[in-house]
């Protein structure tokens, strides 16, 4: 008579398990024909077979022939960090370096039932390769700020928040690895369980954000020298730069530049004839910002004309008139430089003219 074949048993943290997969490959047919997000494929299908290892071994289905799981965790921090790199450079890795970073994978493999050896090794390659990530998403920030009037349609700041949230996850995860001998079965469960919870909750917030990312900069590579301040001209000292700086500010406002909805540090390089590089140098010197904070102090300024003098337009209208590319950008940077949103500047100023009126 065959043997009977025990039933498999799924805990709570399993069901977990399997939305997550369903999350990541219905994630995979989101981002299918996106090639500026293709690395994000490789990312959710890691997950999606750490996820399916992680049913088979936890079921009791395939943790009797080997351990596959830790080994999967060395994948994360590198092929995050191509994500990130193709967000900034719009250039994919090549196979023999996604081979040659994914090595560790395979190596780690024989050494499985070691498992708290080569999850530590999983932890430090992933705060490796997640701070790596960071700092370039700092330069990114910093390019973008010199060169572009539009950042929040570009920002990604997201991603930065996200990866920091996942460092947190990731030490404290260590943490109940560690704890394991020493608490309660139920309370790691419970732990784990609300672990997995938010790495889906996390891994779907990163799939619908790079979806609905409006656009990004796509010449990080041509400005990268910006991420470090540039060095002044042989031939220009600081007040040289703040006698062009009045120069090329009343160019700017002669013509309403600022009024272009994505003025750009190359834009206005052409309309003023001064090199990219001078020209941010200059800007950085003369008005003490960086070319966005410059460039949305005048349309903050112009809209502030526009709503003391009775407009005639909708907020929006204002926004759209002195330059600002959505309400939301228009609103963030009036209240940073005013203190108030446009709606609490007009009800202000319109009671303060009727106080004057009442007092004449």
């Amino acid at each position: 008579m065959d043997k009977l074949i025990s039933p498999v048993t799924l805990l709570p943290v399993n069901l977990i398990h399997i939305i997550y997969l369903f999350v990541c490959l219905f994630g995979l047919l989101l981002v299918s024909g996106n090639q500026r997000i293709s690395s994000l494929r490789v990312l959710l299908s890691l997950v999606a077979l750490l996820m399916g290892f992680n049913l088979l071994e936890e079921t009791g289905i395939s943790r009797h022939l080997h351990l596959v799981t830790p080994a999967l965790l060395l994948g994360f921090g590198p092929v995050f960090y191509w994500f990130c790199n193709q967000l900034v450079y719009n250039k994919a890795p090549g196979n023999r370096q996604m081979a040659m970073h994914l090595l560790p994978i395979f190596l780690a493999l024989p050494f499985t039932h070691w498992p708290q050896a080569v999850i530590a090794l999983g932890s430090i390659s992933q705060v490796i390769y997640l701070s790596l990530a960071i700092h370039l998403l700092h330069r990114y920030h910093k390019v973008v700020k010199q060169t572009s009037s539009n950042v929040p349609d570009i920002s990604l700041r997201w991603m930065t928040g996200l990866i920091a949230v996942f460092l947190v996850m990731m030490l404290q995860d260590l943490v109940r690895l560690n704890l394991q001998p020493f608490l309660a079965i139920e309370w790691l469960q419970l732990w784990y369980f609300a672990n997995i919870s938010i790495y889906t909750a996390l891994t779907s917030y990163l799939i619908i954000m790079s979806v609905r990312q409006p656009q990004l900069f796509n010449q990080f590579s041509e400005f990268e020298y910006l991420s470090s301040a540039p060095p002044p001209e042989k031939n220009i000292d600081d007040a040289n730069a703040q006698s062009l700086f009045q120069e090329i500010d009343k160019i700017i406002q002669d013509r309403q530049l600022y009024q272009q909805p994505r003025l750009s540090l190359r834009e206005l390089s052409t309309e003023t004839g001064v090199q990219e590089k001078t020209l941010s140098w200059i800007i950085n010197q003369g008005a003490q910002k960086n070319f966005s904070e410059y460039i949305n102090q005048l349309r903050v300024d112009a809209a502030c004309i526009d709503l003391a003098n009775e407009p005639s337009g909708t907020l929006l209208d204002i926004a759209y008139a002195v330059g600002f590319s959505s309400k939301s950008t228009f609103n963030a940077a009036f209240k940073k430089q005013t203190g108030m949103t446009p709606s609490q500047f007009y009800k202000k100023h319109t009671e303060q003219d009727s106080i004057q009126r009442a007092e004449s």
